[in-house]
C-alpha cells in the first residue's frame, strides 16, 4: 500500500509540476508579448483560395466567382472582374451570332491573366487581330476566357463538359504550362488536394472527387501542422501552442517551396520514379479525351504550350546554369513529350517557346514579370508576353494548311 501510495504522491508532483511549467510559460509568452497563429475557421466559399475572386466548386474544386470585381496587385496589377458565367471576359450570347468564329481557351493563371488589364490578356488580343488574315476575312471573332488560378488539365476537362459546350465553340485551345501542369494532374504529386483529380481503377481513367469531403483549411498536406489536429478551443486558448503551430508552419512553408522547386525541376527530366511516369500518362489520356471530345461536337482542337519561365530566359548563361545546376540534360524535354502526344493522338501542338526565347535574346526583354512587384523574367507573362503569345497563335491559325 505505502509504494501505491508513493507512486501516486510521484505521479501527482509530477502533474503539478507540468501543470505549473505551462502555466508559467504561458504568462511569460503573453507578458513578452509573443504571439503566434490560432486556429481560424473554416474558410468561407468568399475568401476561398487561390485567389479573392474564386468560389468553392462542387465539381472542379473552385471556380471563378460570377460577378466578384476588385483589384489585383500581388504580380502586375490590374482590375479583375469576372462576368455572370464565371469568366474574365466580356457577357457572350451562349447562342453563336451568324457568321462568327468562336474560340473557347482553357487554361489556368497565365489564360486568367489577372497580373494584366482583361483588354490586353492575350484571349482579347487575339479576338482584336485574328479577323486581320485573309482566312477569317469578314468573320466575327469571338474568343472566350475560360482560364481560372491554378488549374490543371483535370479541371479543363471537367470545364469543357461543364461550362464550354453550350457555347458551340469552333476552335478550343488547351494551354498548358511546362512549369506545373503535369504535376496538377497528379494526386501523388499535387499538393493541393482541394480539387477533382482523374485516376486508374481496372485500367480506365476515371474522376476521383474525394475532395468534396476534405475541409478546405486541409488542402494543402504540406501546410498541416500537428497543433491542426487540436481542438480549436484548445489551441486559440494556449499561447505555447499558438506558438508551436507559428513554428512548424514556417518550417513547413521553407520546406514546402524547396519541394516545389524540386519537383518543377523534375518536369525537365525523363520520368524515371512511377509516380511521374504516371502523372505523364494521366496527362496523355486527359489530353486525348479532351481533343476527342471536342472533334465528337465537331470543333477543333490546339493544344499550346506555355514555356516555363527559365526556358524562355533572355539571357543564355542563366539558362545553362539553370540547366547545368539542376542536372537537366534536356531543357525542352516536357515541350517534346507534349507534341509527341500531340502526334500519337492526332491534334495539333503550338508550342510557344522556341519563339517567345529567340524574341526574348533578340530584343534583350524579359516575357514573364514585372518591374513593380515581382522579378523581372519570373512569374507570368507581362504586356510583351501577352502581346506575342497573341501573335503566334494568330499565325498559327491563318495558315491554310494546319488542319485547323
Amino acid at each position: 500500500m505505502g509504494q501505491w501510495k508513493a507512486w501516486a504522491v510521484n505521479l501527482g508532483l509530477a502533474l503539478s509540476s507540468l501543470v505549473l511549467g505551462i502555466a508559467i510559460g504561458e504568462i511569460g509568452l503573453r507578458l513578452a508579448k509573443i504571439e503566434g497563429l490560432k486556429k481560424l475557421p473554416e474558410p468561407s466559399h468568399a475568401v476561398f483560395s487561390p485567389s479573392f475572386f474564386t468560389q468553392s466548386d462542387l465539381d472542379r474544386g473552385w471556380s471563378n466567382r460570377p460577378g466578384a470585381k476588385g483589384w489585383w496587385q500581388y504580380e502586375g496589377e490590374s482590375y479583375v472582374e469576372i462576368n455572370s458565367d464565371g469568366l474574365r471576359d466580356q457577357e457572350y450570347a451562349i447562342a453563336k451570332p451568324k457568321n462568327t468564329f468562336r474560340i473557347a481557351v482553357l487554361g489556368d493563371s497565365f489564360t486568367l491573366a489577372s497580373q494584366v488589364p482583361a483588354n490586353s490578356n492575350y484571349t482579347s488580343v487575339l479576338e482584336k487581330t485574328l479577323g486581320n488574315c485573309a482566312k477569317f476575312k469578314g468573320k466575327n471573332i469571338e474568343v472566350l476566357n475560360f482560364g481560372v488560378d491554378g488549374y490543371g488539365t483535370a479541371q479543363e476537362l471537367i470545364t469543357l463538359r461543364e461550362k464550354v459546350g453550350k457555347y458551340h465553340p469552333d476552335l478550343v485551345i488547351v494551354s498548358f504550362f511546362i512549369g506545373n501542369d503535369v504535376i496538377d494532374n497528379s494526386r501523388k504529386l499535387e499538393n493541393n488536394y482541394y480539387r477533382p483529380f482523374f485516376v486508374y481503377k481496372n485500367g480506365q481513367l476515371e474522376p476521383d472527387f474525394s475532395f468534396r469531403n476534405l475541409p478546405m483549411g486541409y488542402s494543402n498536406r504540406y501546410l498541416i501542422t500537428t497543433v491542426d489536429h487540436l481542438p480549436d478551443w484548445l489551441v486559440n486558448h494556449s499561447r505555447i501552442l499558438q506558438v508551436a503551430k507559428k513554428a512548424e508552419l514556417e518550417y513547413r512553408k521553407n520546406n514546402l517551396v524547396k519541394h516545389s522547386n524540386q519537383l518543377s525541376v523534375t518536369t525537365f527530366r525523363e520520368p524515371q520514379d512511377p509516380d511521374w511516369k504516371e502523372a505523364w500518362q494521366i496527362t496523355e489520356d486527359l489530353l486525348r479525351l479532351m481533343a476527342q471530345e471536342v472533334k465528337d461536337k465537331g470543333a477543333k482542337f490546339l493544344l499550346m504550350v506555355i514555356a516555363d519561365p527559365m526556358q524562355v530566359h533572355q539571357d543564355e548563361a542563366t539558362r545553362q546554369f539553370f540547366k547545368v545546376s539542376n542536372k537537366i540534360d534536356n531543357l525542352y524535354y516536357p515541350n517534346e513529350q507534349l507534341k509527341n502526344i500531340g502526334k500519337r493522338n492526332n491534334f495539333p501542338v503550338l508550342d510557344l517557346a522556341p519563339d517567345f526565347q529567340a524574341y526574348a535574346k533578340q530584343n534583350q526583354v524579359c516575357l514573364h514579370g514585372f518591374e513593380k512587384n515581382n522579378t523581372l523574367c519570373g512569374g507570368h507573362w507581362n504586356l510583351k508576353g501577352h502581346h506575342l503569345a497573341a501573335e503566334l497563335i494568330t499565325n498559327q491559325l491563318c495558315k491554310t494548311d494546319n488542319g485547323l
